[in-house]
């Protein structure tokens, strides 16, 4: 059995203002192309479906027409479940309207939760897809006070979960959590204020193969059975020219025995350009690019409008950061030193606060004979007054 392992698509994200929604549609079409490809069994999105409770009616259309090709166009069951971005209830309304023979789609917390169950050449395969639960939301439905952390209300899950397991059944889960030892990136929400957020991989004991949700990077936790497949796009600087991908899963009669990275290409890329504002506007007319970017600059001093002078050929650049500010470092910003009866000191220490170079002697001879023409006219004022 072949299983395709996606999460965190946060259908509706914008990126520092910029819409996704092109660049979602078009990754989306390059996955279903590779469902086809690669004669995928299950598909396996581990939450995070939209960005917000409330998705624009661009994102549900877009997933609700990933969920009629998958169905329509092949023969592969989808499993999903919600994130801590998505609202279970909305979700949750897919429940009562898919086919169960071939969906799974996990909303709000359930005290029994259902699995899907598949089978292969060797035998029946559970899936079940354990959707993030808030404490307070958990402990009414399963009934305990006691649950103080997201590790509680994933622990209650999971034995809810395996009471619906068939005996002899291979079990596939489906989880958004932070595992411990997960490695983050700046685009995440915490699951938890005041609380430990991480969870234990030992919770999963039995699972044949975790598919997790939640942390945006690609990566294996504890062994290459309990993975995030990581977000299909970048959503900030900090992964910046990073390779997105998702997950294929090959399950034999004893469990995972292949599991690769199918590399996905974006419809613009994330990624930083650096150098001196003068490079890089040469290599901008050179190279035009729709990529987001984030330049960072090495120039010392001011600068005029430094975006401005690159958006022409960069449309979507949407940051500006400085790499070598002298001035920004402690103890160096404050009051002039020198007294304001000597001005041409004071402009000194100025040119050298804003370009990390004092004046050189032409350029003192200019300030000077300013000096001087702005002392004879205001002497000439006070004779006249």
């Amino acid at each position: 059995m072949r299983l395709l392992h996606t999460a965190d698509w946060h259908l509706g994200k914008s990126l520092r203002g910029l819409s996704l929604l092109d660049d979602q549609r078009y990754i989306l079409d390059q996955m279903f192309e590779a469902i086809k490809a690669h004669a995928i069994d299950v598909v396996i999105i581990a939450g995070d479906i939209y960005d917000k409770p409330s998705p624009p009616e661009a994102a549900v259309s877009l997933f609700r027409l990933f969920l009629e090709r998958v169905y329509a166009e092949t023969n592969a069951a989808v499993v999903a479940m919600a994130g801590n971005h998505d609202s279970g209830h909305r979700l949750g309304v897919f429940e009562r309207l898919l086919d169960r023979r071939r969906l799974l789609v996990r909303g709000p917390l359930l005290a029994n939760e259902p699995v899907l169950l598949l089978e292969d050449a060797y035998g029946p395969v559970a899936f079940s897809a354990v959707p993030y639960g808030e404490i307070y939301a958990a402990r009414k439905v399963f009934g305990d006070e006691t649950l103080q952390t997201p590790e509680d209300v994933l622990r209650a899950e999971l034995q809810a979960a395996r009471r619906s397991v068939p005996d002899g059944a291979r079990w596939v889960v489906s989880a958004h959590a932070f595992v411990t030892g997960g490695l983050t990136s700046d685009s995440e929400r915490p699951l938890a204020v005041g609380r430990v957020e991480t969870v234990s991989s030992h919770l999963f004991e039995g699972a044949c193969y975790v598919a997790l949700g939640h942390l945006h990077r690609m990566q294996m936790v504890t062994k290459q059975t309990i993975r995030y497949s990581g977000s299909p796009l970048v959503f900030d600087f900090d992964e910046a020219g990073s390779q997105k991908s998702f997950t294929l899963v090959e399950l034999d009669g004893e469990g995972v025995c292949h599991c690769e990275q199918v590399p996905l290409t974006p419809l613009r890329q994330v990624r930083q350009v650096r150098g001196l504002l003068a490079d890089l506007l040469v290599e901008a007319q050179s190279n035009p690019s729709d990529d987001f970017l984030q330049a960072i600059l090495l120039d010392k001093g001011g600068l005029v409008d430094p975006i401005g002078q690159l958006r022409p050929f960069y449309p979507n650049i949407l940051q500006i950061v400085r790499e070598r500010r002298e001035d920004m470092v402690p103890g160096k910003a404050g009051r002039a030193r020198s007294k304001l009866s000597d001005p041409l000191n004071v402009i000194g220490e100025f040119v050298d606060f804003v370009r990390s170079e004092g004046m050189d002697s032409e350029e003192e001879a200019i300030v000077h004979n300013l000096l001087d023409e702005a002392g004879h006219i205001f002497a000439a004022k006070g004779e006249l007054g």
